[in-house]
């Protein structure tokens, strides 16, 4: 399969949209996840517009864009996988964000009807993250705490999404990724001491949102 010049259209915009960041924690060029996302889409049978979707997946969040600025530029169909993967409310974006449990919550329960363009692409994003997240740890232990939610908020998330995908998006060779890269996360010692003894890691981990509520509501009263 060829791609278009809007393939290479998304790519320049998306190199300009993301110039100044980086890789939270560290000096990568943030244009790196979304090539690799987008790679990583083709790879696992995605069409132009999920590759280009991939390219754009962070521009409503991170960016400045809107849906209609991306619908503009390259279609609805492109401006809705992105639009699906975006966990922000409209004008809640940057340090207006809602609280990372919040967010994350809603984004995990609305895989359940998503469509499969979506799915593909989230894939691809959450399997390049935790594979990436993984690589890190192996050589910094404490590389969990530059994340909103440490290791077992981590841990919980993309064990969810991983579960998700596995029953909604069956044989996708992004979710086989992150589903290794999950299986790490368990099994590395650091969550491994967290675990209750005689649990199993995934039973502890799937825990974790109700855990985190029930303790919010300790402190409510």
């Amino acid at each position: 399969m060829a791609t278009s010049h809007r393939y290479s259209d998304a790519l320049q915009w998306a190199s300009e949209l993301h110039r100044e960041q980086t890789r939270k924690g560290k000096p990568v060029p943030y244009i790196s996840h979304l090539i690799a996302v987008s790679g990583l889409i083709w790879e696992d049978g995605g069409d132009e517009d999920q590759a280009i979707a991939g390219l754009l997946h962070d521009a409503i969040e991170d960016a400045g864009q809107s849906e209609a600025s991306i619908a503009a530029r390259f279609g609805g169909r492109v401006a809705a996988i992105v639009a699906d993967c975006t966990d922000t409310v409209v004008g809640r974006t940057g340090e207006h964000k809602e609280p990372w449990l919040t967010r994350k919550t809603r984004y995990v329960a609305s895989l359940e009807h998503k469509p499969l363009d979506s799915l593909r692409v989230t894939a691809a994003d959450k399997a390049h993250n935790a594979r990436d997240l993984v690589l890190d740890a192996r050589r910094e232990t404490s590389s969990w705490e530059r994340f909103n939610a440490g290791l077992e908020g981590t841990a919980w998330y993309l064990l969810r999404i991983h579960q998700l995908l596995s029953h909604r998006l069956p044989g996708s060779r992004s979710n086989e990724l992150l589903g290794e890269a999950v299986l790490e996360i368990l099994h590395n010692p650091a969550f491994i001491r967290r675990v209750p003894r005689g649990m199993a890691p995934s039973v502890w981990a799937a825990g974790y949102a109700e855990r985190q509520l029930a303790g919010a509501g300790e402190l409510g009263r």
